[in-house]
């Protein structure tokens, strides 16, 4: 067996390209490898952040949403409170009111029962006073027949 030089010279042309390929090839390329594993991992990581920020953000706008509808409620209740109080003042008012136009109206109506009454008598006593003077025939003390006749229907009218 014979190790001629031809075999030792491929034996270190493929060393030499082996060393070759390992410095040109091999290391850039892992190099390049492995820089881009770490750039896939930051953005895995980033996206878990930025999961993790979403969903954060969703409880924080949750809250918020459930604050606003809180306080929406209790604006709303106010607002329907207020409503009945102003309600129930205006339906008091107006039960005032009508009071007081019932009570003004009795008052009208008793002073016009109370006008027409004194009316009455003087238009009775007169009509007796004449039908008395017809009766006689001549004319009598008109003042002294007057208060008698007013005082006999204001006998009469009271007791009515």
């Amino acid at each position: 067996m014979s190790i001629d030089l031809t075999l030792v010279g491929q034996f270190i042309v493929f060393i030499t390209m082996l060393l070759l390929m390992k410095k040109m090839l091999y290391v850039p390329l892992n190099d390049a490898m492995e820089a881009r594993t770490q750039k896939i991992e930051a953005g895995l990581a980033a996206a878990d952040a930025g999961l993790e920020a979403k969903a954060k953000a969703d409880a924080d706008a949750a809250l918020q949403l459930d604050a606003a509808k809180s306080k929406a409620q209790e604006i709303v209740s106010a607002a329907e409170r207020r409503a009945a109080e102003v309600k129930e003042e205006a339906v008091i008012k107006a039960r005032l009111e009508a009071v007081a136009i019932v009570d003004a109206g009795k008052e009208e109506l008793a002073s016009e029962v109370s006008r027409a009454k004194q009316d009455l008598r003087e238009e009775v006593a007169g009509i007796a006073l004449q039908a008395a003077e017809k009766i006689v025939g001549v004319e009598l003390d008109a003042k002294r027949h007057a208060a008698l006749i007013h005082a006999s229907i204001s006998k009469g009218f009271d007791a009515a």
